[in-house]
């Protein structure tokens, strides 16, 4: 079965400098899971790793990913998702394609391109609720780099 494959691209833009955020997302994210309000807990599941976020209303929800690309020249790097809460029936994963920008006053532009891969004919068409997850992520990392 072939898969079609729809991009939607979100900004973000974040106080903290862009180093530091590439680098505790990189590297420290997995070591460290809980100094982002965000992230619960890391589990390894092969070589996916299943994580814990706080979303919304102290709502926990868990994704199954992998970071599959690291570029730290361009501070850039993309992961997967296979298995989320309210994961469309339709779609196999999503990528995530994120670069970070110098942004204003020392901060950081988050440039997140999100390409759903999906089966069949009907490609997901409500991108809203998954652009606020992952602002909502950005965020909590935000302050809590700002924090630290």
């Amino acid at each position: 079965m072939s898969l079609n494959v729809i991009s939607v691209e979100k900004e973000y833009t974040l106080a903290v400098p862009r180093a530091k955020l590439f680098n505790f997302v990189t590297k420290d994210l997995h070591q460290h899971p809980k100094a982002a309000n965000a992230i619960h807990s890391v589990q390894h599941a092969g070589a996916h790793k299943k994580i814990n976020i706080n979303v919304s209303g102290g709502e926990t929800h868990s994704a199954l990913g992998k970071l599959e690309e690291i570029d730290e020249a361009n501070f850039g790097y993309k992961y997967s998702v296979v298995e989320a809460k309210d994961f469309p029936e339709k779609v196999e994963k999503t990528t995530h394609d994120v670069k970070l920008l110098e942004g204003p006053n020392g901060g950081t532009i988050a440039k997140d391109t999100v390409s759903y891969f999906y089966k069949g004919d009907v490609p997901p068409t409500d991108f809203k609720a998954a652009k606020d997850k992952v602002h909502g992520i950005f965020k909590h990392l935000e302050a809590h780099l700002l924090a630290n």
